[in-house]
């Protein structure tokens, strides 16, 4: 076995939906404050945690693991002015393994978890907001697109994933077709991932049928599946997947990323007209063909292989080998639970971060809540 695991670099982005903590209702740009949010997660103890990379995104103070999310307003130069929150990011540092990248968002949820309990709010791992819907302010890019991307991405939740290969590995990666590649193989994973079938209060549905994912449905029109960075150096970013409910799940998709980059043997390709439509269709109807089922299998035998070769735990590829044999994916346990209550407090109760599912694994937590 190869053993360069320590030359890998892995860090993870992950946007959270608000809510108030005492009857779960969630909560939006006209229940929030941009101000008092920065305030607060200023204020979360993170000196433990490096901010070497991270940028300082318009408004806020400094760089930090944490960053409030929402619409830009901005002034006739498209300078932001203001901000509308959507909820809160945290990002971890670059870390050599995904056991610590994930150890470390862990800690940095529960962190948030606590401090927000003190303002009476609380988070919930969702991937497009369960009642705001069709939001619409003015342009705060000249470009049409970026307009268009920046009003569907305010309802919208989701993990940003990040990759580095070790230097040794570079040559292994055919960028060329590297795009061609995703869309062909990684639709089928983000629908084991899907995890927003709420829509304007109630459950989304299209064309009459109760849709899996509304967020994969508006957002893959206007947003990519993957980006490659070369500065300050190259980095492989998959931001497909969705809002998982239990963070080991990112595991599974850090392994499925590494699969797309060094396994030459996952020779599917298909183009971007293709992947749009395939995206459309797995948000309303799920895996429910079987050549979907099939590319999802070849990935997830890739992800063991690549776990194997690199001394990676791969035991969280087992829940989505179960998903994928039993058809069931975070979405329809949202669904069946709404369908028993009705009401999408008790829904998004059911889905609140809490310590058992942002379980600490750091010894030296911070984290006590008071």
């Amino acid at each position: 076995m190869e053993s360069q695991q320590n030359n890998f670099g892995f860090g993870i982005e992950t946007e959270h939906c608000l809510l108030n903590d005492k009857d779960f209702s969630p909560l939006f740009q006209e229940d929030l404050r941009f101000e008092q949010l920065l305030e607060l997660v200023d204020s979360i103890p993170v000196s433990d945690f490096s901010t070497d990379g991270f940028n300082i995104k318009p408004l806020h103070k400094k760089a930090n693991p944490y960053l409030i999310e929402g619409y830009y307003l901005t002034d006739a130069d498209m300078k932001p002015t203001k901000m509308l929150p959507k909820g809160i990011e945290i990002r971890t540092p670059i870390a050599a393994t995904i056991d610590t990248t994930i150890a470390n968002l862990k800690e940095l949820t529960e962190r948030l978890r606590c401090k927000l309990a003190q303002a009476n709010m609380t988070i919930a791992s969702i991937s497009h907001h369960p009642t705001a819907h069709d939001f619409h302010a003015p342009p705060n890019y000249h470009r049409h697109d970026y307009w268009q991307w920046a009003l569907t991405a305010m309802t919208t939740y989701g993990p940003d994933m990040n990759i580095s290969i070790p230097n040794s590995l570079v040559d292994e990666i055919d960028r060329e077709p590297l795009g061609e590649k995703i869309n062909f193989y990684i639709p089928s994973l983000v629908a084991l991932s899907f995890n927003s079938p709420l829509y304007d209060g109630g459950l989304w549905t299209e064309n009459g049928i109760v849709g899996k994912s509304v967020r994969t449905f508006k957002r893959s029109a206007w947003a990519p599946l993957y980006y490659i960075h070369t500065e300050p150096a190259l980095r492989f970013e998959f931001k497909g997947f969705e809002m998982a409910q239990n963070m080991d799940d990112y595991k599974a998709y850090f392994l499925c990323g590494l699969a797309m980059l060094l396994d030459k043997s996952l020779t599917g390709r298909a183009s971007d007209a293709h992947r749009l439509e395939r995206l459309r269709h797995l948000s309303v109807n799920g895996l429910s063909s079987q050549s979907e089922k099939e590319r999802a299998a070849l990935v997830l035998t890739s992800a063991e292989k690549i776990a194997q070769r690199f001394e990676m735990d791969g035991s969280s590829l087992k829940t989505l080998w179960s998903r994928l044999e039993s058809g069931v994916t975070p979405a329809d346990r949202v669904i069946n639970t709404f369908k028993l209550n009705g009401s999408i407090k008790d829904t998004m109760r059911s889905i609140v971060v809490t310590p058992e599912n942002s379980a600490l694994i750091r010894p030296t937590s911070q984290t006590l809540c008071m």
